[in-house]
């Protein structure tokens, strides 16, 4: 995957042998997609961001199809679920495609209006056996020509998987950092006999590999199976969820931190929930060091706390003499994190593991420096420009924090401004989704070849 100018990494398909990146001959008037993953809801976190993104995008620019198809030949190109306003400008508009994307999971929580399944058992050895996905899907009258699987180890998409195989619907798989390192560590008895069983058949099955980082593609486990199936596509950024504030509700949040945008306090800010994983650990330790020199720093860590460690991170901070220097925002809404990564000097994240962070995008989308480690898969943020990697030590956070909090401040919002312009120039989703769609397209022009 070569780099490009601007960031990342390019979006072009990833050197598999089997998926190639020429024009679809094959060219379905409808494309049913149909997105299978475990929870749908606020629970599943960035999994569940990135896939509400991605059907929000596909049903908008459906609509867009239609609607040029209509201007053109006069009538209307279908029916799609869940459309949102058109948008002419898309790239995918002239295809006169519609397309219909679906969401289906274990649970409801979250989206009661769309298309989900009956709820299922999520503990794996609990539903062995179970065939309500399956049942669902044959008594489908539409059936899907795309089944889109996101997320790994839940028996409810495996099932979904084989149903696609015995009905020769193409399937992409995206792990979502499931066959990463960290993660693997993690009860490896389950996994072993769960993977033997049941996900690497499935994995060696699907038809596209999709990886949202080339170090994720890098470090997964079980590499020999899909080494000529993988493409990596990251994740594109949606601004229309950036909400304005009213100007009240920014005076009541800089009171909260006593910070202003004209006062001389440096703000370093964690968005994300709260996890081992996320290396709140290392950054806590770094903070004597960072104050040792920028006594005024402030430290804001938000985000919920799924896995129960605010407590244990709390008396560290105490441990260490630096709670004065810490606030913690655990109800953060999306526009209250708008508010914070603009404010904040450095967004931070000695993460230990990620298959893609969305909180770094959406950091450096506000020219926000970013300081984070080669494990967050932003593995060159010094060389484009936008911040520092760091290693999982809290002497290397505090020495690459430091070298953006001493920048002065006319020279970083300078930067700033660089930053913003490049990234919200290439991590759109009229970008990321329209490979996405290639991809959609190719395998299914493959299946009928």
């Amino acid at each position: 995957m070569n780099q490009n100018v601007d960031g990342y990494h390019s979006l072009r398909l990833a050197g598999p042998k089997r998926i190639s990146t020429k024009k679809s001959t094959f060219m379905p008037k409808h494309l049913n997609i149909l997105h299978v993953t475990q929870s749908a809801g606020v629970a599943g976190g960035g999994v569940a961001k990135y896939i509400w993104d991605l059907h929000g995008w596909l049903c908008k620019n459906s609509a867009a199809a239609a609607e040029t198809s209509a201007s053109t030949s006069g009538a209307t190109s279908g029916v799609t679920s869940g459309a949102t306003s058109p948008s002419t400008s898309s790239a995918i508009a002239a295809t006169h495609n519609a397309i219909t994307s679906r969401v289906i999971a274990c649970d409801t929580c979250g989206h009661a209006d769309n298309t989900s399944a009956t709820v299922l058992a999520r503990k794996w050895p609990a539903f062995l056996g179970r065939t309500d996905i399956a049942q669902w899907l044959q008594q489908l009258e539409v059936k899907p020509n795309i089944i889109h699987i996101h997320g790994l180890r839940c028996y409810h998409n495996a099932q979904a998987a084989t149903w696609a195989a015995r009905n020769k619907i193409p399937v992409v798989v995206t792990p979502h950092a499931q066959l990463m390192p960290f993660t693997m560590a993690r009860n490896t008895l389950q996994k072993n006999i769960y993977d033997t069983l049941i996900e690497r058949p499935m994995l060696a099955h699907a038809n596209a590999m999709h990886f949202v980082s080339q170090v994720e593609r890098h470090d997964s486990a079980y590499a020999n199976i899909f080494a000529n199936k993988s493409v990596v596509v990251p994740i594109g950024m949606n601004r229309a969820q950036w909400n304005d504030l009213a100007p009240q509700t920014i005076d009541a949040l800089d009171n909260t931190l006593n910070n202003s945008p004209n006062n001389a306090h440096p703000l370093i800010a964690f968005f994300g929930y709260l996890s081992y994983r996320k290396g709140l650990d290392l950054l806590i330790d770094a903070l004597p060091a960072i104050l040792a020199r920028q006594p005024n720093a402030r430290l804001v860590i938000a985000g919920g706390d799924p896995d129960n460690i605010s407590h244990e991170l709390q008396q560290r901070a105490n441990t260490l003499g630096v709670s004065n220097n810490i606030t913690w925002l655990p109800n953060i809404t999306r526009a209250q994190a708008r508010w914070l990564l603009e404010r904040a000097d450095c967004f931070a994240l000695p993460s230990r593991a990620e298959s893609f962070s969305i909180g770094i995008l959406e950091a450096l989308s506000l020219g926000t420096p970013v300081v984070a480690s080669r494990e967050s898969t932003w593995d060159a943020l010094q060389q484009q420009g936008f911040g520092f990697n760091c290693a999982l030590t809290a002497r290397s956070i505090s020495e690459c924090i430091l070298q953006v909090l001493d920048t002065d401040r006319a020279t970083r919002q300078h930067q700033r401004a660089s930053i913003a312009a490049r990234v919200q120039s290439q991590f759109t989703w009229d970008i990321c989704g329209t490979k996405m769609l290639d991809l959609y397209r190719q395998l299914i022009n493959d299946s009928q070849t």
